[in-house]
């Protein structure tokens, strides 16, 4: 059975993992449903 104070007293925080969740968050790439909704815009427009 799992111990979860001692577990987390052996915690260490992973820095690379807050620097690549930085890194993810703050770029603005766009989905596929932004891409979605720019060709639906796209076809409106053309109408």
């Amino acid at each position: 059975m799992l111990d979860f104070d001692e577990e987390l007293k052996n915690f260490t925080k992973n820095y690379e993992v807050d620097q690549t969740e930085d890194a993810i968050y703050n770029n603005d790439l766009k989905d596929i449903t932004d891409v979605v909704m720019q060709m639906t815009a796209d076809l409106r427009g053309n109408k």
